[in-house]
C-alpha cells in the first residue's frame, strides 16, 4: 500500500532547525517536527508504507522499532489528510 499523495501546492520549507509545510495555494503554514517533514516528503514520491517505515527506521537509527514507526507514520498521514495536506484516501 502506498502513502497518499501530497496535495498540489504544498511544499516543505526548512528555516534553521525549524520545518514548515506551506500551502502555497491556500496560504496556510504548519510548523512540524523533522520526522513529520520527512514523512510528508515521502508522500511526494509515491512511497509505500513499508518503504516509508524502512526509510525512517534507517534515518533515525531505530532498527527494531518498525511497529512504533509504522503507527507514527499512519497517525501523521491521517493528520495530513485531515488538514488537506495530502489527498484523502483509504487509511494507511
Amino acid at each position: 500500500m502506498n502513502l497518499p499523495h501530497a496535495t498540489s501546492g504544498v511544499i516543505v520549507q526548512q528555516q534553521g532547525e525549524a520545518f514548515f509545510l506551506m500551502d502555497t495555494e491556500g496560504g496556510e503554514v504548519f510548523r512540524v517536527n523533522e520526522t513529520a517533514a520527512r514523512i510528508f516528503e515521502l508522500c511526494q514520491g509515491g512511497t509505500s508504507l513499508d518503504g516509508a517505515v524502512a526509510s525512517l527506521a534507517l534515518r533515525l537509527g531505530a532498527a527494531g522499532q518498525e511497529e512504533a514507526i509504522r503507527a507514527d507514520v499512519q497517525r501523521t498521514v491521517a493528520q495530513f489528510q485531515e488538514l488537506g495536506l495530502c489527498e484523502p484516501s483509504r487509511p494507511v
